[in-house]
């Protein structure tokens, strides 16, 4: 792209030479034609560009993945990807380019938060999560993770913010109202948790939105709809192996039943 310049230059120093009356309407044409080609030019070298760098970007994501499985340990992975953040921070060449250092971080830290909730350590697993947003502020996943996290945690109100804004950034992800349903249950809202599951439901029909509804309305008294909705969800899992959501959803249906007689 370093000839682009030139070339608007020639184009501008030539055209101060002679007014655009002594140009005629041929001359005008032509120097709007060569000013579309150029602008055509530069398009089409930033988007190869771009494409090149999501295939160097593709291609180092599967790199580390296929490095972290001839680990034996989660500590091991976890010291490589520390590892390769330091060098990354550290290298004069990621330094002139922050914007592309940033997308190199944002694949690694994705791996790390993994880790992390394979290990168990949620506040680990949050940490990597908020560094994640802080990179790329608008990709929905952190959200949804680290509001999932907090709900676990009981900090619902931080939860709530997070899944509020995943859904902001991804209005059609049925897993963060199906979650965010699940945190206005836990905090009594409970008219707002059926409309979360009515749409995580409308946009996929899950067995676990049907089982969440059904505790929302058996915490309401609205047994029948409960019932319905439990057994809804069990036809749904069929001979999936979900097992423990089967157990419950099982337990669930003996508990409304025993209400009802």
């Amino acid at each position: 792209m370093k000839y682009i310049p030139a070339l608007f230059s020639l184009l501008f120093f030539t055209s101060c030479n002679f007014s655009i009356v002594n140009m005629g309407i041929i001359g005008i044409i032509a120097m709007f034609a060569l000013m579309l080609l150029l602008f055509a030019l530069m398009f089409f070298l930033i988007i190869r560009r771009k494409k090149q760098g999501e295939k160097s970007l593709v291609k180092f994501n599967n790199d580390v993945y296929l490095a972290l499985n001839k680990l034996s340990t989660p500590q091991q992975k976890v010291n490589m990807l520390n590892t390769l953040i330091e060098r990354i921070n550290n290298d004069e060449k990621y330094k002139k380019d922050t914007d592309w250092r940033d997308k190199v971080l944002v694949k690694i830290y994705m791996h790390q938060a993994v880790v992390y909730y394979q290990m168990g350590d949620e506040m680990q697993t949050l940490n990597v999560c908020t560094k994640i947003i802080e990179l790329d502020p608008e990709d929905s996943m952190p959200y949804y993770n680290r509001g999932s996290i907090y709900s676990n945690m009981g900090m619902y109100e931080k939860a709530l913010q997070d899944l509020n804004r995943t859904i902001e950034l991804a209005p059609d992800y049925a897993g963060a109202y199906n979650n965010r349903g699940s945190v206005h249950e836990k905090m009594e809202h409970y008219q707002e948790a059926l409309s979360d599951f009515d749409q995580a439901i409308s946009i996929e029909d899950s067995p676990i939105a049907h089982y969440n509804r059904g505790n929302t309305y058996y915490e309401l008294g609205e047994y029948n709809k409960s019932l319905n909705d439990y057994h809804i969800a069990l036809e749904k899992l069929g001979d999936s192996d979900q097992s423990n959501l089967r157990k419950e959803v099982e337990a669930s249906i003996k508990i409304v039943n025993d209400r009802l007689l």
